[in-house]
C-alpha cells in the first residue's frame, strides 16, 4: 500500500530541507485532527484527502460535512457528499459497506474513506439513544476496518473520549493544529505533552503516529486550491 507525504517536519524545514511525514494507511489506518478554530484544520484536510485521491487512485470517498458551511460546497451535486444531519447517511453507507466486505457479498479491497468533519458535533446534536448507535457504528469502522482497505478521517476542536469511548483509541495518526490546552495535550499527547511549545501558528502543529513517533509539523502551502479540489470531487465521484 501506497505512503503518502502529508506534512513537513518541522525540525527539518528549519534547515530547509523538505522531509516529509507520510500516512501509510496500513500502518495507521485512522486518521483525527483536532484544534481550535482558526488553526487552520480543514485547510490541512483538504490537502491530506487531495492528496490520498492523488496517491490512491482508486479511493473513494464519503465526505460528511456537518458544519455545512463553505468549505466544502465545491461537492454540491456529489452523490457521496453529505451535509448537516445527511450525515448519518454517510456513516452508514461506510458502515454496510465493511458489513458487505466482511461477509464477502463485496469482494472489492480499494479504499474507501470516511471524512467526517466535526463529529463531535453531530453527536452532541443526537437524543442519547441515537448517539449511542453512531458512535457504535464509528467504533465498529474504525477497530475492524483496516483489513477491508476502509478508514476514517475525522477533524473537530476535541477529542474527548465521551464521543468515541474505547474506540478513540483506534485513531493511531493523530495531527493537533495550534496550541493546545492542557487538558487537550494530555487526552493525546499525554507521553510528549512537556515537548510540546506553546509558539504554534495557524498551519503548524504536532504529529503522533501509533503512539511513538513524534513530530512538530507544518502543513505545505496550497499554491493551487482548485487543483486540490479538482482531487478531492475526483474521489466522491468515482
Amino acid at each position: 500500500m501506497t505512503e503518502i507525504p502529508l506534512f513537513l517536519n518541522e525540525e527539518y524545514a528549519k534547515r530547509g530541507i523538505s522531509k516529509y511525514i507520510f500516512w501509510n494507511p496500513a500502518v495507521a489506518p485512522h486518521l483525527c485532527a483536532f484544534g481550535t478554530t482558526g488553526s487552520g484544520k480543514t485547510y490541512g484536510m483538504k490537502l491530506c484527502l487531495a492528496k490520498v485521491s492523488k496517491y490512491e487512485l482508486n479511493s473513494q470517498f464519503y465526505i460528511a460535512d456537518y458544519k455545512g458551511d463553505l468549505d466544502f460546497t465545491f461537492l454540491q451535486g456529489s452523490d457521496r457528499f453529505f451535509r448537516f444531519m445527511d450525515c448519518e447517511k454517510a456513516l452508514n453507507e461506510v458502515y454496510q459497506t465493511l458489513q458487505k466486505r466482511q461477509s464477502g457479498e463485496d469482494k472489492k479491497r480499494n479504499m474507501i474513506l470516511l471524512y467526517f468533519d466535526e463529529w463531535a458535533s453531530y453527536i452532541l446534536s443526537l437524543d442519547r439513544k441515537r448517539a449511542e448507535e453512531e458512535k457504535q457504528k464509528l467504533s465498529t469502522l474504525l477497530m475492524l476496518s483496516r483489513s477491508f482497505n476502509i478508514h476514517v478521517f475525522v477533524s473537530q476542536q476535541r477529542v474527548d473520549s465521551q464521543y468515541f469511548g474505547a474506540s478513540r483509541d483506534c485513531f493511531n495518526f493523530v495531527l493537533s493544529l495550534s496550541n493546545l490546552s492542557k487538558e487537550g495535550k494530555d487526552m493525546m499527547f499525554h507521553d510528549y505533552k512537556d515537548m510540546m511549545k506553546s509558539d504554534r501558528k495557524r498551519g503548524t502543529g504536532y504529529i503522533l503516529v501509533n503512539g511513538t513517533d513524534f513530530a512538530p509539523i507544518i502543513v505545505p502551502t496550497i499554491s493551487n486550491m482548485e487543483l486540490v479540489h479538482e482531487y478531492i470531487r475526483d474521489a466522491v465521484n468515482r
